[in-house]
């Protein structure tokens, strides 16, 4: 499953039970811009909490 920013960018990829596969640091450095980003398949809001809770500081500090 793909995470796309607003402008359709593919910014990371995770399984279907949400898991972070690739892109952590696209990931937080987005986060840290504070872009809006979506499950490329159905276009809803990615929950971002959920990837800080499971990666813990180690995702917050690599932006």
């Amino acid at each position: 499953m793909k995470i796309v920013d607003e402008d359709g960018e593919v910014i990371a990829i995770a399984s279907d039970d949400h898991t972070l596969i690739g892109g952590h640091h696209r990931l937080a450095v987005a986060a840290s811009l504070g872009k809006k980003l979506f499950w490329q398949h159905t276009g809803e809001p990615v929950k971002l909490d959920h990837f800080f809770k499971h990666y813990g500081s180690s995702l917050r500090h690599s932006a």
